[in-house]
């Protein structure tokens, strides 16, 4: 039962420490890719910090049912508080069991509802994408990279995910940009499509949707989608020019407000245009040395360590005389 209990305490302190540490972290945006591994890392490390409570508290349970209470009880800081002579009785023997079920079914219930979410974000993405083709068309550029064109007022420029991935420019923003940016426009959603940023947004979002009351889901789901953007910023200057980004996403993002853009985009969409502008303006524009990066960079990869080490490492605690913390591993 402890090493259920010491889990779930891990997954607390993740849960709250976690968003702090990470958005300071991250804030800079100079190695947005590290950043996102490293906010994923903390939502795994959580998911599957319950999901191992779960079975430790199953398995404690089904090997000491048949044992006199202390057994499941004698543990820790739980040994503390039990009664002198140990014995439970009944009562507290069918709570354990309800504890165990309850948490079980805590991660079950909410893993398929995320499953689900996930799922229906796809499908409603590759309707889009599908629709899209069909009212718009298509926009062959120089560079080889497509898109469809629909007529729309807003500038607005966004990909959805499907088979295959749709990119969809406005007639506004095809009026308004010169071959050089639109050609950075559609490198930037084509990285999005590339990188399968569509899937860990999708995934963030139902997090949050589902676990609304979870701070570290609710901070990750916002930063990543940042982080997602500059990714794809970085990609389509690799191909092109910081300029081009630049001057596009100016172009883009000064035509009307975020929300009426964020208005036309769907759900499932990631746009140009439409997240975190003045921090990817900032860093476009400053252009960070290597050592710079590498100097943001390695904090970032020791807490992703950290994070992932520490439930792993717990069962190490038997090796150094500390296995009363993890009752049913020696």
């Amino acid at each position: 039962m402890t090493l259920a209990l010491c889990l779930l305490g891990y997954s607390a302190l993740v849960c709250v420490l976690g968003p702090p540490i990470l958005t300071r972290l991250t804030a800079h945006g100079s190695v947005p890719a590290l950043g996102v591994l490293a906010w994923l890392t903390a939502i795994a490390a959580v998911l599957g910090a319950w999901a191992a409570a779960a079975v430790a508290l199953a398995v404690q349970v089904a090997h000491t049912w048949d044992l006199p209470m202390a057994h499941l009880f004698d543990d820790c800081v739980v040994a503390v508080h039990a009664t002198a002579d140990g014995s439970h009785g009944p009562v507290a023997q069918f709570a354990a069991l309800i504890s165990a079920l309850a948490l079980i079914g805590f991660v079950a219930v909410r893993g398929v509802r995320v499953i689900g979410a996930v799922v229906r974000a796809g499908r409603s993405s590759a309707l889009h994408a599908r629709s899209a083709s069909l009212v718009g068309r298509r926009l062959d550029d120089e560079s080889g990279a497509a898109a469809v064109v629909i007529d729309a007022p807003q500038r607005a420029a966004y990909c959805v995910a499907g088979r295959p991935g749709t990119v969809v420019v406005t007639s506004a923003a095809v009026a308004a940009l010169d071959r050089p940016q639109l050609a950075a426009v559609l490198a930037h959603e084509d990285a999005h499509l590339a990188g399968r940023h569509h899937l860990i947004r999708a995934s963030t979002r139902a997090l949050t949707t589902t676990l609304p009351r979870i701070p570290l889901f609710a901070a990750a789901d916002d930063r990543i989608a940042q982080l997602l953007e500059m990714c794809a910023d970085d990609r389509a200057a690799g191909r092109h020019s910081r300029s081009a980004v630049l001057t596009a996403l100016l172009t883009l993002s000064g035509a009307t407000g975020d929300a009426e853009i964020r208005s036309l985009l769907p759900d499932t969409a990631l746009g140009t245009s439409t997240l975190a502008v003045a921090d990817r303006v900032h860093r476009l524009v400053r252009a960070d040395s290597r050592t710079r990066r590498a100097g943001r960079g390695i904090p970032l990869a020791l807490f992703a360590a950290l994070v992932a080490a520490v439930p792993a490492s717990g069962y190490l605690l038997v090796h150094f005389g500390m296995a009363g913390c993890l009752p049913f591993i020696h």
